[in-house]
């Protein structure tokens, strides 16, 4: 039952009673060490009053000259009083010869091995050492006694008050535990209330991340990175789907005023069916065309676009794309001036299709008789790619956006060819999956040159 409660409690609380439960651990362990250490203090203590006074006696009866008076009470006076000490001198037969003081406790004089001893006796504690010494008397028998009955009152006072210092501090460390759990908690609580206001239509909400940089203030700053990538791809969506549905939105409308047409006179008139039909089927495949493109995209975007990379000679894929070219274009010359015979870690496909890209960007845009060139080399550890026409050009303005999606430099001619602004996109994804980067030099009226820098190394 107590584990369910643990379980289910909050964390703050769970933290309270860790803390109290350390700290109480501390507390005992430290009371009783020092209890331990305080009951060692006194009977060492106790043990050296008593093998002192023992040293004291036998020196006292062994140096005097003349018989010493043992039976006078006398004999004790000059001997240094100590606190709750009785002293006994009996003959070997055990009769009393003098002692300290009369007391209500008898310890038998058996044991002469002159070391001290311990008794626990009708609740009293005692420390007693039994001497034999030869004097003018003959053998005789010293027992001298400690009752420890001061030292162990004030044990009992010191672990009364420990007792109490304990329980307080107890206390204590559940009342600042509490309140130090709800305080280190709080960047948790923001977090937790930011989720809550968190939804589709707002992504605006931030964690205010102060304090020192520990494990809570990296949480929220994952958190808020992380909230930052979601809006991100949030808008990138809504932008992507606005953007497609405008393009799409065109050749759905040519279709079906093409429909219309053959609905109203495509029946009698050969020449309007004949438009028409050649006109559905245009737009149907630049919508089937668009509908791959961003069904590629969306695949990228996701990560699920699979990249199957291996060792392959890169003059080999120039090679093959060289040879496609030039069978489904001869409007144009297309050339490979140079082509490096070395292998690299690639998608075999993936880089053949961005470099139909550029290239069906080249065919689009040179005149007929122009002169497009596919060429490979390698510098500084670096594979270069490089596709070269002599075309129309891009105008300076538009370089640093023909990367982005459905953006076309000339929307009106891009139709025309049959553009639909996605291609170079596709390209540029191509060429991130494989840590390469694209380099975009043209100049209108004379030309366009794409090269792809691909490091060798990685």
């Amino acid at each position: 039952m107590n584990l369910k409660f643990l379980r289910s409690a909050k964390i703050s609380l769970k933290l309270t009673i860790i803390y109290a439960f350390m700290f109480s651990l501390i507390l005992l362990v430290l009371s009783s060490v020092t209890l331990y250490g305080t009951k060692y203090f006194l009977y060492k203590q106790a043990n050296k009053q008593v093998q002192e006074l023992t040293v004291i006696i036998k020196n006292k009866i062994n140096e005097q000259q003349e018989q010493p008076d043992l039976y006078s009470k006398e004999f004790f006076l000059d001997i240094p009083s100590k606190e709750n000490i009785y002293i006994k001198i009996s003959d070997k037969d055990g009769a009393i010869i003098n002692q300290s003081r009369r007391v209500n406790f008898n310890i038998k004089s058996k044991s002469m091995d002159g070391k001290t001893r311990r008794l626990e006796k009708n609740e009293k504690h005692l420390i007693y050492l039994n001497t034999r010494v030869k004097s003018a008397y003959g053998v005789l028998y010293i027992q001298v006694v400690k009752d420890l009955e001061n030292e162990y009152s004030f044990m009992k006072i010191l672990f009364i008050f420990m007792a109490i210092a304990d329980f307080i501090g107890i206390l204590a460390s559940l009342a600042f535990g509490y309140i130090i759990s709800k305080k280190m908690l709080i960047p948790i609580d923001k977090l937790t209330n930011t989720a809550e206001n968190i939804s589709i239509n707002n992504l605006k909400e931030r964690i205010e991340v102060e304090g020192p940089d520990d494990e809570l203030r990296r949480l929220g700053n994952t958190f808020n990175n992380m909230i930052d990538r979601l809006q991100k791809a949030f808008d990138s969506q809504v932008q992507f789907v606005s953007d497609a549905s405008h393009e799409l939105r065109t050749p759905i409308a040519i279709i079906q005023g093409y429909a219309n047409l053959l609905d109203r006179w495509g029946k009698d008139d050969k020449e309007a069916l004949e438009k028409s039909i050649y006109g559905i089927k245009l737009e149907a495949s630049n919508m089937a065309n668009l509908i791959e493109k961003l069904l590629f995209l969306a695949k990228g975007d996701s990560y699920t676009q699979i990249v199957e990379k291996q060792y392959f000679k890169i003059n080999e894929l120039i090679e093959e794309v060289v040879q496609d070219t030039r069978l489904i274009d001869d409007a144009h010359l297309i050339k490979n001036r140079e082509n490096a015979v070395t292998e690299v870690y690639a998608d075999y496909k993936l880089l053949k299709q961005m470099l139909r890209i550029f290239i069906e960007n080249s065919i689009k845009f040179t005149p007929q008789g122009g002169f497009i060139s596919v060429d490979s080399f390698v510098e500084n550890g670096q594979l270069q790619i490089s596709v070269t026409d002599t075309g129309i050009g891009i105008p300076e303005e538009d370089i640093n956006n023909i990367f982005d999606r459905f953006y076309t430099v000339d929307k009106s001619r891009s139709k025309e060819k049959g553009g639909s602004g996605l291609g170079l996109s596709i390209a540029r994804w191509i060429a991130e999956v494989h840590n390469a980067k694209i380099e975009m030099l043209s100049e209108e009226g004379r030309g366009t040159t794409v090269i792809v820098k691909l490091d060798l190394k990685n």
